[in-house]
């Protein structure tokens, strides 16, 4: 018998072929293969995005990103929406939306879903417990196979839980805008064996979902994760935490250029 810890779980679990089929991972050099980032697919009425960090969306036109069929590619076209600055180290938001083109959007509809607006979990409070998972390509999990010539992928889904408001100062962002989370690198899922070890380096997921299971879905019987937030950072001030930006920001910048009919966030708003 589960229990009710157990079945929350499961229903994580279950959550995880939902926030696959709308992530996917960015690549640069068709030669060669190099992992860029991870991007997530977002639909909002009748406009189509692909949203990233800002660090990897800089390199638009340059990188690529795998479809369904075989060894079939697309270097995704469209309008970008960045957040400008002259030090992207320095800067907290770090996002980027790219309005994608009717060119490449039917290719991508072929292989990819689109978190749809009601699930943008705009407003969002965040909770301290591990109602939460990230999931994206790392770049030492994507690469060829030894002695082959196959390229091969793997996920990383990891449970997480925000940290306190008041600890946001330590490194440098702010709760309206940003998440800062825990990686516990020790306690990382590994799907394929169905066991918990040692994680991977984080390079490689900027531009991953941060996702929300509602406890009250496993009452209602659905699987309906909401994305709260994309991260971008792992912080190098310690390297337990993950950091990202809501996605209320995210919404805000697509409404600033496009005539849309979305909520305003509570929480923000973008000049």
């Amino acid at each position: 018998m589960e229990t009710p810890a157990e079945a929350y779980r499961n229903l994580q679990f279950a959550s995880v072929g939902a926030m696959k089929s709308c992530t996917c991972i960015i690549m640069l050099d068709k030669a060669n293969y190099k992992a860029h980032g991870t991007g997530v697919f977002i639909q909002i009425q009748e406009h189509y995005f692909l949203v990233s960090a800002a660090h990897v969306m800089d390199r638009h036109g340059e990188f690529f990103i795998f479809l369904s069929q075989e060894y079939e590619i697309i270097y995704p076209g469209g309008d970008t929406y960045i957040n400008r600055t002259e030090n992207r180290e320095k800067d907290e938001l770090d996002i980027a939306v790219l309005r994608l083109d009717d060119d490449c959007l039917p290719h991508i509809k072929r292989s990819y879903s689109f978190v749809q607006a009601e699930d943008l979990a705009v407003n969002h409070i965040f909770q301290p417990w591990e109602y939460y998972s990230f999931l994206g390509f790392p770049a030492s999990k994507a690469k060829v196979k030894y002695k082959t010539d196959i390229f091969g992928i793997t996920i990383l889904f990891h449970f997480t839980a925000p940290i306190g408001a008041e600890y946001y100062e330590e490194f440098g962002r702010n709760p309206y805008v940003n998440v800062v989370a825990t990686y516990n690198r020790k306690q990382v899922y590994d799907g394929s064996k169905g066991t918990y070890g040692t994680g991977p380096d984080l390079y490689g997921i900027s531009g991953c979902g941060l996702w929300f299971t509602d406890p009250s879905d496993l009452a209602a019987g659905i699987i309906k994760p909401k994305l709260t937030a994309i991260m971008t950072d792992w912080s190098t001030k310690n390297r337990n935490i993950i950091i990202g930006t809501r996605i209320d920001v995210v919404t805000a910048m697509i409404k600033k250029f496009l005539d849309i009919d979305f909520p305003d966030s509570s929480i923000l708003k973008i000049r």
